[in-house]
């Protein structure tokens, strides 16, 4: 009997603690804030009950911007849900230089006992109080880059588990001075992934290049293929080039890569096939590498498909190339 009392106590009040504790795990501690002439504080909910569910806890209180305190009520009435049982609302700030960033948790308990937590953050300018988007912050191949950072601290993290599909614009992620980081519900990118996960983008790690349209060349006569020259791109993120003259082949190292499959490329030219180290069959791109006035062209495809740079071509014609180093 005194064993199933203290089962039932573990259920009933260790247990809720333990789930709530766990889930603000690595998260900022901040629940106030001043942008510009708009005040952020805390305003505390107790029993407020809206279709169906009771909504206890603190929500941020929001003086001095109409369309910003909208915006959060929305994101509230997102978190709380529809339906029966309570809903425990809580909210952090991060700050940095630039950007504020509102972090909301629900946890909740359904009537029949069932369990579940969700987080939503928004981050807002803090010269223009308007949202901030991840292309802002990381640039036009920020949800690339953040989406191989993701992956790859669930391969180190997580044995077994598939690699995440490419996040959009609606991801959520808090910015501070040095990083942005994608946060992610309790189970939802593993499922051993107990509490909110939290992954680091660093600022530091990004590396970016642009290419003027007179920089490369687009092949007409290969359904519009832009080109783009080997060797400045290559040794500009630190690949050394070998070129053999009797077999025409280029050999790509990079220091520090090992047995990476990206250690060692090779290709030759006029055909059409790149050879990473650990590749079995070459890989057959747009277009095969070509001379032009003594330079070595080679399709644009070839810094995301073989080296992992990503590309993004820009409104006004400029390419945008960025890679990252974990």
């Amino acid at each position: 009997m005194k064993r199933a009392l203290l089962l039932l106590a573990f259920i009933t009040f260790i247990l809720p603690m333990s789930l709530f504790a766990v889930s603000y795990q690595n998260l900022p501690n901040i629940t106030w804030d001043r942008i510009g002439s708009v005040q952020i504080s805390s305003r505390a909910l107790e029993g407020e009950r809206i279709r169906g569910v009771t909504r206890n806890g603190f929500v941020p209180d929001v003086v001095g911007s109409e369309s910003l305190s909208e915006r959060i009520d929305e994101i509230i009435d997102y978190m709380a849900g529809n339906g029966t049982g309570t809903v425990e609302l809580s909210y952090k700030i991060v700050r940095s230089t630039d950007v504020s960033t509102i972090i909301f948790l629900a946890e909740s308990v359904t009537a029949v006992g069932s369990r579940s937590a969700k987080v939503a953050t928004l981050a807002i300018d803090r010269e223009s109080l308007e949202p901030t988007a991840i292309s802002d912050l990381l640039g036009g191949n920020g949800l690339k880059i953040a989406t191989d950072v993701v992956n790859n601290f669930i391969a180190q993290n997580f044995r077994n588990m598939p690699r995440i599909p490419l996040l959009d614009e609606d991801a959520h992620f808090y910015v501070t001075n040095d990083a942005v980081y994608f946060v992610f519900d309790r189970y939802e990118i593993a499922p051993g992934s107990e509490g909110i996960q939290s992954v680091p983008v660093y600022f530091n790690n990004l590396e970016w290049y642009w290419l003027e349209e007179e920089d490369f060349y687009i092949n007409v006569e290969n359904h519009g293929v832009r080109m783009l020259p080997l060797r400045r791109l290559a040794e500009h993120f630190d690949y050394y080039l070998d070129w053999n003259p009797d077999t025409h082949e280029i050999t790509l190292t990079r220091e520090g890569d090992g047995d990476n499959s990206n250690g060692v490329i090779t290709l030759r030219l006029n055909e059409n096939a790149y050879k990473r180290m650990h590749d079995l069959t070459p890989r057959a791109l747009e277009s095969a590498p070509e001379i032009i006035n003594g330079v070595t062209f080679v399709p644009i495809s070839f810094f995301e498909s073989i080296l992992d740079i990503h590309y993004n071509i820009l409104a006004n014609g400029i390419i945008e190339l960025t890679t990252y180093q974990h």
